[in-house]
């Protein structure tokens, strides 16, 4: 994934997904605050072809086998979520 935040919480978002979870490649934007042709296919390439986005890569796998074991039956989201189905009924 790559990121260029245009309003409001995106300039957040852009740092919790980039810095924190590093799932993500910031996009440098123009003084205007647009992104060039050239920026974006700098971080796609980047993304696809580099030790940096490798590191990406591996992370959002990462992440997306912690979300299935996290739905999976008997663990800890779905159970949550089960529990709250329960509540909201009484």
């Amino acid at each position: 994934m790559v990121v260029w935040p245009l309003y409001a919480e995106q300039r957040i978002n852009r740092v919790f997904l980039v810095e924190e979870l590093k799932l993500a490649l910031p996009m440098v934007e123009n003084e205007d605050g647009f992104v060039s042709a050239g920026e974006i296919e700098k971080r796609v390439k980047q993304l696809m072809d580099s030790d940096e986005g490798k590191v990406v890569r591996d992370q959002a796998m990462r992440m997306c086998e912690g979300a299935k074991t996290a739905l999976s039956e008997g663990e800890s989201s779905l159970t949550t979520l089960n529990e709250l189905v329960e509540l909201w009924k009484h």
